[in-house]
């Protein structure tokens, strides 16, 4: 794994953290399908992008710890690979090596 890549998975973690806070809140409080809008979860150092998701479709891509919701077009060939693709979202998982970094770092672990 490349020091780049070795950045992107630690980025992620750090949005897939900041996200598990935000839905433990607005999931307490709101309407369970109704959308809520987290930062997006991608690599890129400069991304404080939204995503709308319900509480039950990040529940589903929480299930894995190497899965990540990103907006359209913020997923990374060659370091990840796409699961899934909504109007509204992408879901992806991390290849080998990024993998171990996301396990580590997943907050429900």
């Amino acid at each position: 794994m490349t020091d780049r890549e070795r950045r992107l998975a630690k980025n992620e973690a750090l949005f897939r953290g900041v996200n598990e806070k935000v839905t433990a809140v607005k999931g307490e409080l709101s309407d369970p399908g109704a959308p809520l809008e987290i930062v997006c979860e991608c690599g890129r150092e400069d991304c404080l992008e939204q995503v709308a998701v319900t509480l039950a479709e990040y529940e589903r891509v929480r299930t894995a710890p190497t899965r990540f919701i990103v907006k359209q077009g913020h997923e990374l060939n060659g370091v990840e690979r796409v699961v899934t693709r909504t109007e509204r979202f992408v879901v992806i998982e991390k290849d080998d090596g990024e993998a171990a970094i996301a396990r580590e770092a997943d907050p429900r672990r």
